[in-house]
């Protein structure tokens, strides 16, 4: 059972809407010490200033830059700045783009509900929330050293209202009322737009149309766990038991995943010769030179292979489906693991070219090292042509909501770079502070 409800969020005072555009700031982890840097430069207000506060010679640990963004935001705070909600709302959060898919141009618009949700445990397929993969011990470190320094929920975690009938998703569009309180256009043009919802009997409504809900983590991982464990270091204090997520129902039409291409690294000198290996895994169906055109009609389901395969020495295209000796590795190899997790291109992938060809563990670190992952289908092609660099690259569709569904039901967690939610959350929309409620 979801539970869900309104808070008393933290705002930028904007003289009008679209003087957000220079506040926000793409999701911690996204981030790199460039992009910080920009983001400085575009605004001595910008929300990366308390969610990664940039680290200053007389640091003497990471927990000071996060003492800095504390201090920082009280400063905000008391300045005017900043300014509290005076009752109690949830917050549309409506992204507007364009994007490509399989090589046609869409206009995309999704919309959530930022609200304050119950930390309750990640029973994987039992409870009310549900992760969908694994996370990594160095964010978390990070992440609740923020969350200790500054009490804050700043970065958005992503969750998925399951909505069978679409109610929710009805809901959602009928609260976003108005024009927008705050409006922002980021790098790759997304618009980013904010509406207040103060509405008691139309919030009501929503909080019973999601009681029967559960909510898949899309993204933010680390944040809820941070959030949850902080919670219980506290004695699970209830001021402390919730936190800040958007929710978008799993109905509504703008949910969009892409996939993340593989690109099996060469190291110097290597002398494999990967797509002979790969013929004794796949039947391998020659498709012809290389180019976006076959790339995009594997994507839209042109073409009756389980993958597509860009050989980096011949520069030729291969469908790719399984053999029976290939079935018979899976087995071998991922026998533990449900059927369906068996046959994901990704899990396909490991265990075959790293675990088969290149004869190496399948760990995080070592996929980390050997595979390259990218969105972008235009640039996933260009480097999988380069045969001093590459071996080749794996072309994959789109994992569905469904399939992820039944995994995480089945207790089992997606594998590494599974799915790639687009557009991404950004961070400085609405605050919230911890201890509040």
């Amino acid at each position: 059972m979801a539970d869900l409800w309104p808070f008393r969020g933290y705002r930028y005072s904007l003289e009008k809407p679209e003087d957000l555009d220079p506040l926000i700031s793409p999701p911690y982890d996204m981030l790199d010490a460039a992009s910080i840097d920009r983001l400085y430069g575009k605004s001595n207000l910008n929300a990366v200033l308390i969610d990664q506060n940039r680290p200053e010679s007389v640091d003497n640990a990471n927990l000071d830059r996060h003492a800095r963004a504390a201090a920082l935001f009280a400063a905000w705070e008391a300045q005017g700045i900043i300014k509290r909600e005076k009752v109690p709302s949830v917050y549309v959060y409506e992204q507007q783009f364009e994007i490509e898919l399989a090589g046609v141009r869409k206009r995309i618009e999704r919309s959530g509900i930022i609200s304050l949700v119950k930390l309750v445990d990640l029973d994987d397929g039992k409870g009310a929330v549900l992760p969908h993969e694994y996370t990594l011990s160095g964010p978390k470190i990070d992440r609740y050293e923020h969350l200790s320094a500054t009490q804050l929920n700043v970065g958005q975690i992503f969750g998925l209202l399951s909505d069978e009938q679409g109610d929710i998703f009805g809901l959602i569009r009928a609260m976003k009322n108005g024009a927008p309180a705050g409006t922002a256009v980021d790098a790759d043009g997304v618009r980013h737009n904010l509406y207040i919802c103060n509405d008691g009997p139309a919030i009501r409504r929503f909080q019973e149309a999601a009681r029967d809900s559960t909510i898949l983590i899309a993204d933010g991982h680390h944040r809820y766990e941070t959030a949850l464990n902080y919670y219980r270091d506290l004695g699970s204090d209830p001021a402390f038991g919730s936190v800040m997520m958007t929710l978008v129902s799993t109905a509504d039409p703008g949910l969009i995943i892409r996939s993340f291409h593989r690109l099996i690294r060469k190291p110097q000198g290597g002398g494999i010769d990967f797509l002979r290996d790969l013929s004794r895994y796949f039947t391998l169906i020659d498709l012809g030179r290389a180019d976006g055109s076959v790339i995009n009609a594997f994507l839209q389901g042109a073409l009756s292979a389980t993958m597509l395969f860009v050989d980096s020495a011949s520069k030729s295209a291969f469908g790719c489906s399984l053999t029976a000796y290939g079935e018979s590795f899976l087995q071998k190899t991922l026998g533990e693991r449900s059927p369906e997790w068996r046959h994901l291109e990704m899990s396909i992938i490991n265990a075959v070219a790293v675990g088969g060809i290149l004869g190496l563990p399948l760990n995080g670190k070592v996929l980390h090292e050997n595979v390259e992952y990218l969105q972008d289908t235009t640039a996933a092609l260009d480097r999988s042509l380069d045969d001093s660099s590459y071996y080749g690259g794996f072309f994959i569709k789109p994992v569905t909501l469904e399939t992820i569904h039944r995994i995480v039901a089945g207790g089992e967690r997606m594998p590494q770079k599974s799915t790639n939610f687009f557009p991404k959350l950004y961070s400085g929309l609405v605050f919230n502070r911890l201890g509040d409620a």
